[in-house]
Order: structure tokens, then C-alpha cells, then sequence
């Protein structure tokens, strides 16, 4: 009879030990789909870096888990708080991402308002340009230049309407370039007829 209680105790231990050793897949489906939540609301647009350290921070608990999976008595503990952290963080991200897309449309829409006052300065430059023997060509290349501008200062607005606040700012500072390049071509145009030396 004791044997037989020994041997009951014996197989109990080792079936709690098996249990404590499963690996922690519901924790790790939880982390995994808190992360696809961030991503889903923007987060790899508006929270980069944060991001890129919750999937690095995933990474290294689920390389713990693997760790602990080889070995025949396996903790998986530091694993399951390394998870537990990625899901707190991840949801925090969550929640502070309206505050960081708000912010990215105000700087889109901002940079569009430099952007028009840029195109707008050019094309009253280009209007005072010296016009004369040998500048028609050059005249007509910058004209050329600044209505690609312009298409291309559409497109600021048709982003922000699809609330791709990322891709107005990138727009938004290559209109901007573009009209300050035109500016710059034509201000050096009008000091060389002027005599004017830099």
C-alpha cells in the first residue's frame, strides 16, 4: 500500500511538473494579436521606433521560449512575464497612437500651408524673370518644373484625405524643394541681368 501511495505521489508530481512546463501559448497568442492590434491602428507609421522594440521585445521572449522548449525541465516563467510586458507595452502604445496620428496630420497639414507659400513665392519670382534672347528655353524648363509642383501639391491633399499623414509630410517637402530649387534658379537668373554679385 505505501508503495503504491509513493508511486501515486510520484506520477502526481511529475503531471504537475509536465503542467507547469506546457509552453505558454495562450500568453504568446495574446502578445502576437496586441502587436497586430498596434499595427492595425498604425503604429509601424505614426509609433516607428516603438514598434520595431515591441517586435524586438517579442522576439526575445519567444527565443526564451524556445530556449526553455529543448530543455527536459523547462521554466517558462521569465518567458511568460517577458510576454506579459510586450502585451502591457503593446496596449499602452495603443492608446497614446490617436495622440501620435493627431500630431502627424497637424504637421502634414502644416507643411502643406509652407508648401503652397513656396509655390506661390516661386511663381511670383518666375513672373519678374528676365525674359530676352537665350532665356525662353530656360524660362519654359522652370514653368515646366513648377507645374509638376503643382500635380504634384495635389497629391498632399488627396493623402491627408485618406489620412496617410506620413506620406502628405514626404509629399509636402518635395513640393517644397521643388518650388524652392525653381525660386533659387530664377533669383540667380535675375541677379546675374542685374549685375549683382554673391
Amino acid at each position: 500500500m505505501k508503495g503504491i501511495k509513493k508511486h501515486v505521489v510520484l506520477v502526481l508530481a511529475i503531471a504537475v511538473a509536465l503542467i507547469a512546463c506546457k509552453q505558454p501559448t495562450e500568453q504568446i497568442n495574446n502578445a502576437k494579436a496586441a502587436i497586430e492590434g498596434v499595427m492595425k491602428a498604425g503604429a509601424d507609421k505614426y509609433a516607428v521606433d516603438e514598434y520595431k522594440k515591441l517586435d524586438a521585445d517579442l522576439k526575445v521572449a519567444m527565443d526564451e521560449v524556445a530556449t526553455q522548449d529543448k530543455k527536459f525541465f523547462k521554466k517558462f516563467g521569465p518567458a511568460k512575464e517577458m510576454l506579459a510586458k510586450v502585451q502591457t507595452d503593446a496596449d499602452a502604445l495603443k492608446a497614446a497612437l490617436p495622440a501620435k496620428v493627431e500630431a502627424a496630420k497637424n504637421l502634414a497639414v502644416s507643411l502643406q500651408g509652407e508648401a503652397r507659400k513656396g509655390l506661390d513665392a516661386a511663381k511670383a519670382l518666375l513672373d519678374k524673370a528676365p525674359k530676352g534672347k537665350g532665356t525662353a528655353k530656360d524660362l519654359e524648363a522652370l514653368k515646366g518644373d513648377l507645374a509638376g509642383a503643382e500635380t504634384a501639391f495635389a497629391d498632399i491633399q488627396k493623402a491627408i484625405d485618406v489620412q496617410d499623414y506620413i506620406a502628405a509630410q514626404d509629399k509636402a517637402k518635395s513640393v517644397s524643394a521643388a518650388a524652392a530649387k525653381v525660386a533659387e534658379q530664377v533669383q540667380a537668373a535675375i541677379d546675374k541681368v542685374k549685375g549683382v554679385k554673391k
